[in-house]
């Protein structure tokens, strides 16, 4: 036998149970023991086809799609559908003897004389090993992607996947063997195609990118099958389709192209002269079959043709597996129906019926009932209606009565359900229970409070929305609508961790030079937190930063970019940020050699010869020593290993494929201490030898905070997790024990459960992040029915008992990161040695980093330091913003438009004057433009007044100032218990990310409001109307807008004074309807006020004064030695954008 050069007569395969046209033959599988060549069809049917003539036998149905891969053996042929959701096994004769149901599509399978298992693998990345002989499921794996080719050789299970890789399992258990370049290789870039094995060899065939676009590899891979290493690949220039192992020629491949070419090739002798062959096809081919003794191939085409290729001369037959095996067998007869004799008294279940696969009409249960009716029946047709109707072509018509007119085609409702979301809809709803706006996918599963939350945007943009609606604690939670928000968790989580909260409030008390930094983010996130009382925050700065610093990094998985939930694991995302943070957070903090010692009771003594480390190091540090030991020579040396981040490590399987038994406490020190094996050469005994290594640390080093990442990765993991007997895996308190050599430390570590992070996943796998943390605010709670525990479900927040916190019930709530603190460290946590207080010099300082500062433009003295504010000083401000991010909207079908992620604005300018009596009143102190680094992508510049190059240090003709150095001046004076006047300031400072208490803020848009309206008034319309003064007439200026803000404080103060306030407020919103509550155009004359209406506003002083005099009934009080308001021009407004013109 010399090649396939024969061709032999085809054999067409009639489509069952009735003929169609050109139906492909999908599989083929040639019988090892009879002479039967097995075909499966696109119509989900396989068919048997005797010897070389195809002559039809047994036929059968093996699923409702095409047949995608049958297997012969000497008692059965499997088969499964391509999308079917099952496989099956059937004897020779067409009898099933098993069907194996799957809940996810069978991708593909694999079966060997040599296993006892059959390997089944899905689409939703599970592997099945079932039982040969019954179909029942001994195990269920997950794999980490899709598995499309699955092949038993000689000791291994080997699958190929869709993401190219080739990975060896453990044949009776499925696992994929432990990570390494010997058990799983990148093959092929976009995907394996087809994958055999024979011998120590595995081939493979798939696709490769070419311009970022799948293309047929034109290499046929070749790997060594004891330890995956690639070997010589055979090359094919046609795009190979099928690739098929010769079984007499144990380094021999057939390669296939879909047009019909066939190539024989030695792995082991690329020699130019390999054999080619072509087929005579009138389509392509979809299959491919070598015969169990290498003579005979088979390729089945798009037609319904199966393509016969022998080695054998003419005039010389064997059968088709090669001897004379077992006779063929036929079709099993259908038994007969047994006589039945009718009468009337014949019951009826002795007649057989088949088997449905849904319930039958016949078995009506109450659950098919509406338990209440969801629309309104339709009405009655009126009698004086009826009276007067016609027909005509049976369609009914008659004239509308005139007592009827108006009532036509409505149907009367009842009250609808008050959903007091937003601030303006207050009052119309009586609803007691806050509901919570979720995706509401799981019906009960999943319990309503940790259902993912959304933010919903009225017309008034997003600080319309009622946040206090949602929590009704003293705990403040984060806002959700800003990109990277996921981190808000363990944002929470380091709040409430008061060690860390300190190091973070002492940090942005420090002249940090960095412009990106993560510990001066999460200092003024935690000040924010701390202060705000229950009112919602956001963290928008931070978030900002946590994306600067990724990409500088290169760390793009951390980096959300609006995507769909779904896709997005949170759980591993969270982890690798956890890590990344706290290694950040350690560097960044990090004054070395000057860091003060924080941890007194330790093993190390830190003196200025031995300098201390990080301060968060010294929380969360694990510095312990790798020791390692060679097995042959048993030489062993030391390795200093730092790390801040414990990853939990789980026991495996035992022989018996168990889980073995074990607590949370053991699972945390055996991960601590990670006792691993590898190999290497040992450089004593200079052999290739088998080391061992652990960690060595003793207990009075264990860490204050112990970090832990759950790395919950398979359903053996997860699976420890789980509540058992009303009994949890996570205990509040745990003891810990170190190790020094050989021998476990005999003191022991406390530690206490201090927050839990736990990713939610509802059924349509949409994902979320929830923190639930032990709050130090509430263990003195004087309220004993109130647990310390409290839910943060981003702005939604919940107080919850002790064993929530603790629970696991069911695969919806996965475990991500812990926080444990060490309840022995605590009294010897020394934080005297930290800087606590904000340097007010830096009100005194002029802080620009413009290179191209224009002192014409400088139109601010910062103040002296006499002039540093006490409580009580009071101060004018208005800020400026550019928009970062586009605002994302949805167009729906009526036209209308929601709101999906509003705009990210930054903070462009901010002016702040001196508001009290003096020479100096409306001087500003603060006049600094922000420096920014990232692309703005608009600048608002008719609302904000900046342009392109303003925030530019190489450009900018304006004090330029960095966001960090502007805050901590905002922050200063905040804490000096400064007042704030301004127009808006609510939505001014949720942009800025500080929190000002309410006592501390008066402003304009709340003092000129007039309760049971809605409209606010704009800050132009009120300069107008109130000061005569025509701002914002070209762009917004933020020292003229905090100006008219102070002004219109005063006026009020005077019209207060005279108690003319409240009529004249009457007032101004009669005759804002008509101005629609905008100035006139400059264009008005204003030569002559008392002529022109416009300008001389009755609410201004001089108006005020004229109404007096002309109304002496009136009992007013004058306005005698009155501070005259002064007046200055042009202005901006920065108010909510639903308030602008």
């Amino acid at each position: 036998m010399s090649g396939f050069q024969y061709p032999l007569p085809p054999i067409v395969v009639t489509p069952f149970p009735q003929p169609v046209s050109e139906l492909p033959v999908s599989a083929l599988a040639f019988d090892p023991v009879s002479d039967v060549l097995w075909a499966g069809t696109g119509s989900g049917y396989v068919s048997a086809h005797c010897g070389t003539q195809g002559l039809r036998g047994v036929c059968f149905r093996a699923g409702e799609k095409s047949v995608h891969k049958i297997a012969a053996g000497e008692g059965y042929v499997r088969a499964a559908s391509s999308q079917g959701n099952g496989i099956g096994s059937w004897a020779k004769g067409g009898m099933n003897k098993w069907y194996n149901r799957s809940s996810a599509p069978i991708a593909t399978f694999a079966s060997s004389h040599t296993s006892q298992n059959v390997a089944v693998a899905t689409i939703n990345n599970d592997l099945l090993l079932l039982n040969a002989m019954t179909g029942s499921v001994i195990r269920e794996v997950q794999t980490p992607s899709l598995v499309t080719h699955l092949e038993f050789s000689h000791s291994l299970l080997l699958s190929g996947s869709a993401d190219g890789y080739l990975r060896t399992h453990d044949p009776r258990t499925g696992l994929v063997h432990n990570s390494g370049s010997e058990n799983a290789v990148k093959a092929h870039y976009s995907g394996i195609q087809g994958l055999q094995t024979i011998g120590n060899f595995v081939f493979t065939i798939g696709l490769s990118l070419r311009q970022g676009r799948p293309f047929p590899d034109p290499l046929v891979k070749v790997y060594d099958l004891r330890n995956l290493r690639p070997l010589p690949p055979v090359p094919f220039s046609s795009s190979p389709a099928f690739i098929n192992v010769i079984p007499k020629r144990s380094s021999s491949v057939v390669v296939t192209s879909n047009q019909g070419l066939i190539n024989i090739v030695d792995a082991t002798d690329l020699a130019p002269g390999t054999e080619f062959y072509q087929l005579d096809l009138t389509s392509y081919v979809t299959s491919v079959a070598v015969s169990p003794t290498g003579a005979y191939i088979a390729c089945g085409d798009a037609a319904g043709v199966i393509h016969l290729r022998s080695q054998l001369e003419e005039g010389t037959h064997i059968p088709l597996n090669g001897f004379e095996g077992r006779p063929v067998e036929w079709a099993d007869g259908t038994e007969l129906l047994p006589d039945i004799d009718w009468d009337d008294s014949t019951p009826l279940n002795t007649i057989g019926l088949p088997h449905y696969k849904t319930p039958l009409l016949s078995a009506w249960t109450p659950q098919f009932a509406m338990s209440s009716v969801y629309y309104p029946p339709p009405q009655k047709i009126p009698a004086q209606v009826l009276n007067t109707m016609k027909s005509n072509d049976n369609v009914a018509y008659a004239p509308l009565p005139k007592e009827l007119k108006g009532k036509r085609n409505m149907v009367v409702l009842g009250s609808r359900k008050g959903n007091p979301r937003f601030r303006s809809g207050k009052g119309r709803g009586n609803e007691n229970e806050p509901d919570t706006p979720v995706f509401d996918l799981t019906g009960e599963e999943v319990p309503k409070m940790y259902r993912q939350v959304e933010i919903e945007y009225s017309k008034f943009g997003v600080e319309d929305f009622d946040f206090g609606f949602y929590n009704r604690t003293e705990f403040s939670g984060l806002e959700t609508h800003i990109l990277n928000s996921y981190t808000n968790p363990i944002l929470q989580v380091m709040h409430y961790s008061l060690p860390i909260r300190k190091l973070a409030k002492s940090h942005i008390t420090t002249n940090c030079p960095r412009e990106h930094c993560l510990l001066c983010e999460l200092g003024f996130v935690v000040r924010m937190l701390e202060d705000a009382k229950g009112t919602n925050c956001q963290s928008s700065n931070f978030c900002k930063t946590v994306g600067v610093l990724a990409q500088m990094s290169n760390a793009i998985e951390l980096i959300d970019y609006g995507r769909e939930p779904k896709e997005v694991d949170y759980a591993h995302m969270i982890q690798s940020f956890h890590r990344f943070l706290v290694d950040h957070l350690s560097s960044e903090g990090n004054a070395f050699p000057q860091n003060p010692v924080i941890v007194r009771d330790s093993s190390f003594n830190f003196n200025e010869h031995n300098p201390a480390p990080a301060p968060v190091t010294q929380l969360l540090g694990i510095d312990a020593k790798n020791v390692i030991t060679c097995s042959n020579c048993k030489a062993v040396r030391e390795k200093e290993n730092m790390t801040h981040i414990v990853d939990l490590v789980y026991p495996r399987r035992n022989i018996n494929a168990s889980l073995p038994s074990t607590d949370f406490a053991s699972i945390l020190r055996d991960s601590l201490l990670r006792k691993m094996s590898h190999k290497a050469t040992c450089q004593t005994c200079k052999h290739f030898a088998t080391f061992t290594s652990r960690r060595s640390i003793p207990t009075r080093d264990l860490p204050s905070i112990l970090a832990v990442n759950t790395c919950v990765n398979s359903e053996d993991n997860f699976s420890y997790w789980f509540d058992n007997r009303n009994q949890t895996f996570l205990k509040p308190r745990i003891e810990m024990r170190g190790q020094v050599g050989d021998m476990d430390d005999p003191e022991v570590a406390i530690y206490e459960l201090r927050a839990v992070i736990v990713q939610i996943v509802n059924k349509d796998e949409r994902a979320h992040l929830v923190a639930i943390v032990k709050v130090p605010e509430a263990e003195g709670n004087a309220d004993e029915t109130e647990s310390p525990w409290y839910l943060f479900n981003d702005f939604v927040v919940r107080n919850v008992p002790e064993e929530e916190a603790l629970s696991f019930p069911d695969r919806w709530k996965v475990p991500a990161v812990l926080h444990f603190e060490r309840v022995d460290r605590r009294q010897s946590l020394d934080f005297s040695g930290l800087p606590d207080e904000l340097d007010a010099t830096i009100l005194c300082q002029d802080t620009s980093i413009s290179l191209n500062r224009d002192p014409t433009l400088i139109k601010h003295e910062c103040l002296r330091y006499e002039e540093l504010p006490k409580p009580g000083t009071l101060v004018a401000i208005d800020a400026e913003f550019v928009s970062m991010q586009q605002e994302e909207t949805e167009i729906r079908s009526d036209g209308s438009k929601k709101v999906i992620r509003p705009a990210r604005l930054s903070l462009a300018r901010v002016s702040v004057l001196r508001g009290d009596e003096g020479l100096k009143q409306g001087v500003p102190c603060i006049d600094d433009h922000i420096h920014t680094s990232e692309v703005i992508v608009d600048y608002l510049t008719e609302f904000s007044g900046i342009r392109f190059g303003d925030l530019d240090p190489h450009r900018s003709p304006f004090t330029l100032t960095p966001l960090k150095v502007v805050y901590k001046k905002l922050r200063l004076l905040v804490d000096r218990g400064c007042i704030f006047v301004g127009h808006g300031l609510s939505k001014d400072f949720r942009i800025i990310n500080i929190f000002v208490p309410p006592e501390q803020v008066i402003d304009t848009v709340d003092l000129y409001y007039l309760k049971g309206r809605q409209r606010r008034l704009s800050l132009r319309f009120l300069s107008w109307f109130v000061l005569n003064e025509h701002i914002q007439t070209d762009t917004h200026d933020s020292i003229e807008d905090a100006r008219s803000a102070l002004n219109l404080y005063k006026a009020y103060h005077e019209f207060e004074e005279q108690g003319v306030f409240d009529q004249k407020l009457e007032e101004l919103y009669k005759e804002g309807r008509q101005y629609n509550f905008k100035p006139p155009p400059l264009e008005t004359p204003s030569s002559s006020p008392q002529q022109d209406r416009h300008l001389e506003s009755p609410f201004s002083m001089d108006g005020v004064k004229r109404a007096l005099q002309q109304s002496p009934s009136r009992n007013y009080p004058s306005s005698q030695g009155g501070t005259p308001i002064p007046t200055f021009t042009s202005m901006r407004e920065f108010v909510p954008r639903s308030y602008r013109r």
